[in-house]
């Protein structure tokens, strides 16, 4: 590859002066009357600073010796006199300089310069606005070329480089690993601007090592002061270096590279090093690379004031090794954006990642002016087998409700009394929330023009619910948007239903009614299922079969366990560690979770629970040993894991966890309120917020509490002996119905009934409320008649 031209509009200085330069400026040492936050934020853009050179000094080592000889690296190039930064002019006249003002790094012996940047397609996807505050980038590196320009007389390069010139004693270079001691030596000197601690021990280490690599082997050698311990990370830095940058504050990751270059300086046939030791330049650069990607995670870290407030960073939203299916999932949306319906169907075990990757369109659905619609199937659905779709339509009302101004959903209204005429009345009697669009849909006069109390099927439910998907999503009908804009992108519909092993033929055919409509409708749907809880003969095979039949295009993808590399980088994100350090912890993970991602997050968790994972406040870092976790006797099952860590809360939380598994997925949190109204429950509200803080529920934008996944459900309901169930259940509908008797409460009667029904034996025991019961049943019946 040929060499870029050197930028000329840069200034290059050399690194000693820069580093002088970089002291001057920074607002910790040189404007005490600063804010605080202003010189927290100038500190960390000096780190990132300094970083970007170190990357760019360890990239031209590597680039030095043409066959890649790290050995071949001695004093007189790996020295802070041997680089100069280059930085632009203009910032090189302010006062305080940019964080990612540093555009390159060159070496005066041998001559080499290199350009580091941001590639354009990275930076031109933020506007300037999006990256105020940001400090992380994604570098490359790029050979720049270079004339020989002398160092300045009497420096120590120009004298090194003579000296180098004349002689041709190769055998004088160092052929040891003390290249590894001299990028440390560099590092060090550059983040804290002083001279190098020479620490006997580890000299007299390196020498040993250097002698030993030159010698005849014998049949005993010295050994290396270096301390050997399984628990060696679990104690502070012992070397004064090291135990210096932290004085002065110098980030934990940096602190530890640096640790582990050292380490490094003593590995050898007979030297002796922790396995964090570095085992080429190329790792060293690729933390360095890590850290000015995300230094928020890999190089700010915390400062605590004891180690229980450390908590486990998890990358929430970010999905891993799914990029082959992102990519089909994404082509797929970005088809149905075109204007025509397609389905996508993922299957996979419970907690592979199924929901996480149809999540990953979210952002792109409300691009283009989409909306995004969910239903989470249940092991009841199929006692209510409409329930969900029907649900998907009234949520559909409740965002048109909320993306649009008062003029568009007038707008809305009487597209829908045009569209429906006599059977607007139908449509507001199966998604109640049409009532949000036009309160005259609910009117007496609509209620006439339904057919009262007529009964209706699963046809009609379906074809009415069709059309009305058909008037939001369809481009013959101006509905939302401007005039000008593409009106089939702004009212994509993507519907997303989870758990279609749990959904019957029924709701499933009116999925295919809706996709099948060859009227104009714009839908794609996202269908995932626990395959190995379906057979060959499952509905969701039959929908399959039924919408290529009908030409409509359906796409198929099966998510398994993360392959090792993945699983190591979830981890090392989740710990802010580098992922070298991280691979023997993962190898036990993998070991016990077969890669299964919410598993793992479990299990580290677990570990971390029983003090198997540990937060070293010395060394500010995350610890543990390998040895001692593969004899620990640890479930390998995730229902056991979530178990067993349940049984630890406290009372509010196990009551909380009970009373919500026994409604579903999801609790609304009007029937949380009923309950704390009660004195059997009314601690339910303070085990909520304990359970949220541990992440075992979340609250939705629906105004909903949800289990975070369907094995917390399971666990949860386990904590339940099973012989205790059903009067659990009922005594759980009962206080509801005492608490909610003679008020309005809409859909909750539904939930009371079915919690009662749960333990009907026990209704003729309570000879008071069988008059009760059986009303609220009448009523149930009737509004579940009125729904389906």
């Amino acid at each position: 590859m040929a060499a870029a031209p050197a930028v000329v509009g840069d200034l290059i200085i050399p690194l000693r002066s820069w580093m002088d330069i970089e002291a001057k400026k920074t607002p910790l040492t040189d404007d005490p009357k600063s804010s605080p936050n202003h010189k927290k934020t100038c500190s960390k853009e000096s780190i990132i600073r300094k970083a970007t050179v170190a990357y760019g000094i360890v990239e031209l080592l590597m680039r030095s010796d043409t066959n890649n000889n790290v050995e071949a690296l001695d004093e007189d190039v790996v020295q802070i006199d041997n680089f100069a930064v280059h930085v632009s002019k203009k910032s090189s006249r302010q006062r305080h300089q940019l964080w990612d003002d540093i555009k390159g790094v060159s070496m005066i012996y041998p001559a080499l310069a290199l350009s580091i940047e941001e590639p354009a397609y990275l930076s031109c996807l933020m506007a300037p606005e999006e990256k105020q505050g940001q400090l992380g980038r994604c570098l490359e590196v790029e050979e720049m070329m270079t004339s020989e320009v002398p160092p300045p007389e009497n420096s120590p390069v120009r004298t090194a480089v003579a000296a180098a010139a004349e002689s041709d004693d190769t055998e004088s270079r160092t052929t040891d690993h003390r290249c590894y001691y001299l990028v440390a030596k560099v590092l060090y000197e550059l983040f804290v601007n002083e001279i190098f601690p020479e620490d006997c021990s580890l000299a007299e280490g390196v020498s040993t090592v250097t002698a030993a690599a030159t010698e005849e082997p014998a049949p005993k050698r010295a050994k290396s002061s270096f301390p050997q311990s399984l628990d060696k990370a679990d104690l502070p830095f012992q070397r004064p270096s090291i135990v210096r940058m932290q004085q002065l504050g110098i980030p934990a990751s940096l602190c530890l590279m640096t640790d582990n270059l050292l380490e490094s300086a003593l590995r050898g046939d007979n030297g002796q090093s922790s396995d964090d030791a570095y085992k080429s330049l190329r790792d060293v650069a690729e933390d360095l690379h890590l850290l000015l990607l995300d230094p928020d995670r890999f190089v700010f870290d915390n400062e605590v004031q004891s180690t229980e407030n450390m908590k486990l960073r998890y990358r929430k939203e970010k999905l891993y090794g799914r990029d082959k299916e992102e990519s089909l999932i994404t082509d797929a949306f970005c088809r149905v954006s075109r204007g025509k319906s397609e389905a996508f169907f993922i299957g996979g075990f419970s907690g592979c990642g199924k929901s996480m990757l149809v999540n990953t369109l979210r952002a792109r659905v409300n691009v283009v002016g989409g909306y995004v619609i969910k239903h989470k199937f249940d092991a009841l659905s199929q006692e209510r087998s409409l329930s969900g779709v029907i649900s998907a339509g009234n949520q559909l009302c409740l965002v048109l409700k909320d993306r649009n101004t008062p003029p568009k959903i007038a707008l809305l209204a009487n597209k829908l009394r045009d569209e429906f005429g006599a059977d607007i009345g139908l449509l507001a009697r199966i998604v109640k929330n049409v009532k949000v669009l036009s309160p005259e849909f609910v009117s007496p006069a609509a209620a006439e023009e339904a057919g009262g109390g007529d009964k209706m099927n699963a046809r009609s439910v379906g074809f009415t619910l069709s059309r009305f998907m058909r008037l939001v999503s369809s481009p013959k009908h101006p509905v939302m948007g401007k005039p000008h804009v593409c009106l089939s992108v702004m009212r994509l519909l993507q519907l997303f239903l989870d758990d279609l092993q749990w959904a019957d033929d029924t709701a499933l055919d009116v999925i295919h009614t809706f996709l099948s409509d060859t009227m104009g409708s714009c839908m794609f749907f996202v269908g995932t299922y626990r395959d190995n809880e379906v057979h060959a003969g499952h509905a969701v095979f039959d929908l399959m079969k039924k919408l290529e039949s009908s030409h409509v295009p359906t796409n198929k993808v099966s998510l398994t366990g993360l392959d090792r590399e993945d699983l190591n980088t979830m981890i090392s994100d989740a710990l802010c560690l580098y992922p070298r350090i991280c691979k023997s912890l993962s190898e036990v993970v993998m070991q016990k979770t077969k890669g299964n991602p919410f598993f793992v997050l479990e299990f580290i968790r677990s570990l971390k629970d029983r003090d198997l994972l540990k937060y070293n406040f010395h060394q500010r870092r995350w610890v543990w040993n390998e040895g001692t976790i593969r004899a620990e006797e640890i479930t390998d099952s995730v229902l056991q894991l979530l178990s067993s860590e349940m049984n630890g809360l406290s009372d509010n939380v196990q009551l909380l966890l009970k009373v919500m598994a026994c409604f579903g997925t999801k609790t609304s949190e009007s029937v949380i309120g009923y309950l704390v109204d009660s004195a059997e429950y009314s601690a339910v509200d303070d085990g909520l917020k304990k359970a949220v803080s541990d992440g075992f529920i979340e609250r939705n934008i629906e105004g909903t509490f949800n289990f975070v996944h369907d094995k917390v459900r399971e666990a949860a309901y386990n904590l339940i002996p099973e012989s205790d169930r059903k009067q659990f259940h009922y005594n759980l509908g009962r206080v509801l119905h005492s608490v909610c008797e003679g008020k309005d409460v809409g859909d909750t009667i539904l939930l009371i009934a079915t919690q009662i029904n749960h333990g009907k034996e026990f209704i003729l025991k309570d000879n008071e409320l069988c008059l009760p019961i059986a009303k609220l049943n009448m009523a149930a019946g009737k509004m579940a008649i009125d729904s389906c």
